[in-house]
């Protein structure tokens, strides 16, 4: 089973509303100090959290408690300009899980937490994939920024639709890097998938809690790069040094 959350700024919209013509720089640096705070507070504890479209964010779980999630509830709430709400939700894919935590937001009425996990659920060791591409940089002196981001762009659609369609989530990091995480039984499919995509190198890393899962996959992928290794993905998985 893998356990995924989601967040939800209620009221965003009418909040930013009251805000003026000129608002978007606030609304802009509203955001970052919130979405700072929650990611600090949800690596605390072990899961991996990201912003979908700022009012949305969505995590993937570990095995945390409820009551710590109505801790960064009561810490969030000193920073964030409207409540909000959390829901919680387990499934035998982390998309599964997803969509029931989506469901479930839409009965909290204002404010507050679902923790919508059976006592008897036990997590399943999940994959975590962190990529990027081969001097990815170096192109900039062949075309200008913005055309190396719309590459990026493009990629990440692609991959996207391709770890959704295997019940995985996927968020774009910023550079050229990208995150990934997948059920354990998909691994092998997603291998195959990304030794397809030219200079693209992976780290993968294996583990029960989201935060050390993707720690050992960006361990991998400085190995890679360190060793300047032909392997196109390494993976780590948990033992008892890590």
């Amino acid at each position: 089973m893998y356990r995924v959350g989601v967040v939800e700024l209620v009221g965003y919209r009418f909040w930013t509303e009251t805000l003026g013509s000129d608002r978007e720089w606030i609304i802009q640096t509203t955001q970052a100090k919130l979405y700072n705070l929650l990611h600090k507070e949800f690596s605390n504890i072990g899961s991996f959290l990201h912003s979908l479209r700022y009012d949305y964010m969505v995590f993937v779980d570990g095995n945390s408690k409820p009551k710590k999630y109505i801790n960064i509830l009561s810490k969030a709430s000193k920073t964030a300009p409207v409540p909000l709400r959390i829901a919680i939700s387990h499934g035998k894919t982390l998309i599964e899980a997803q969509n029931r935590a989506t469901k479930n937001l839409q009965s909290i009425e204002v404010q507050g937490l679902i923790f919508d996990v059976p006592n008897n659920c036990n997590i399943s060791p999940i994959v975590a994939i962190h990529s990027d591409f081969n001097d990815f940089t170096n192109k900039i002196r062949e075309v200008s920024i913005y055309e190396t981001y719309l590459e990026l762009s493009k990629f990440y659609v692609k991959l996207k639709k391709f770890i959704m369609k295997n019940g995985g989530l996927a968020f774009y990091l910023g550079g050229d890097n990208f995150v990934s995480f997948i059920p354990l039984r998909k691994l092998d499919k997603t291998i195959g998938f990304l030794k397809e995509i030219p200079c693209l190198k992976s780290g993968i890393g294996i583990h029960k809690i989201p935060r050390r899962a993707l720690t050992l996959a960006t361990k991998a992928l400085d190995e890679i790069r360190e060793n300047r290794e032909n392997a196109k993905v390494k993976v780590l998985v948990f033992g008892e040094n890590t």
